[in-house]
């Protein structure tokens, strides 16, 4: 089998789930299992993995078409502990392929904010490039756009509590009592080379409370906004996240038992913030 033989299986399978030419799609990945079907199917070699790479990046750009966007995560949170952030090289923490795109794909652009920026590339890439939403899950930035817009998330070959940071955004938009705003000043490197100090915002978590998103591929599946299969043993799931938000407000809203995880904390909504907002770099 070649390479593009196992790709087109992938892409059929992705194309069976539910994306399709002209959605714009969110990509959360581990590409681990990808790379060793590849080399243990296909005798991919090291040295071909940079051409392999190119060839999946444009199997999913050709599913979707020049007409469809795509979305890879580059977030960092470097600018949160006062490391600044340079819009060129400043790396991501979630993920080997977002990097890769950051430093070989010249196809796509970043986005703006430092802590939650995408590499994006297709119709809508342009006005997600251009926005300049402060808050990193405000109305005004890209996490509103795809939910408002048909926006789909690929989790490919993990399950979404490892990607949907888009769960982060609806315990935002519910206003959940355990986090708040957090403003956060520092250095900003943009484009052009250009250094100043910006501000920034992040719907924190309390630091005392120890809590993560727990959403399932199979959960989401079974409430009717997600369709789930595999490729080579890899796990692929498209979810649509416009029809994700109720579902997973509703859950959040109620006690969070399908979409929030806590070691130490109970959900409690008759409980004010502990804190109102906070700011961090103006020292």
């Amino acid at each position: 089998m070649t390479s593009q033989d196992l790709l087109n299986d992938i892409k059929n399978e992705i194309a069976f789930l539910g994306i399709a030419r002209g959605d714009m799609v969110y990509v959360a990945s581990d590409i681990t299992n990808l790379l060793f079907v590849a080399k243990n199917e296909c005798q991919v070699k090291v040295k071909q993995r940079n051409d392999f790479l190119n060839e999946f990046v444009n199997t999913l750009q050709d599913l979707v078409g020049e007409e469809g966007t795509l979305l890879f995560p580059v977030f960092s949170w470097d600018f949160c502990r006062g490391n600044g952030f340079d819009y060129l090289n400043t790396p991501g923490e979630v993920g080997a392929l977002n990097n890769w795109i950051l430093k070989n794909r010249t196809d796509f652009i970043r986005t703006k904010h430092p802590m939650y920026s995408f590499m994006v590339w297709g119709k809508n890439a342009h006005r997600l490039a251009a926005m300049s939403n402060q808050d990193a899950w405000g109305d005004a930035g890209p996490f509103t756009y795809l939910r408002d817009n048909g926006g789909k998330q690929l989790f490919f070959d993990i399950e979404a509590h490892q990607g949907i940071t888009f769960g982060h955004y609806v315990e935002q938009c519910v206003d959940v009592p355990y986090r708040h705003p957090k403003y956060f000043f520092g250095d900003y490197t943009d484009k052009y080379g250009v250094t100043e100090k910006r501000c920034y915002c992040m719907y924190v978590r309390d630091l005392d409370v120890i809590q993560e998103i727990s959403i399932t591929n199979e959960w989401l599946v079974s409430n009717g906004v997600a369709k789930a299969g595999e490729s080579h043993s890899l796990g692929l799931c498209v979810c649509d996240l416009g029809a994700a938000y109720p579902v997973i407000a509703a859950d959040m809203r109620a006690d969070g038992a399908n979409t929030l995880k806590f070691e130490n904390y109970t959900l409690d909504w008759s409980k004010p913030k502990t804190l109102p907002c906070e700011v961090k770099g103006l020292e």
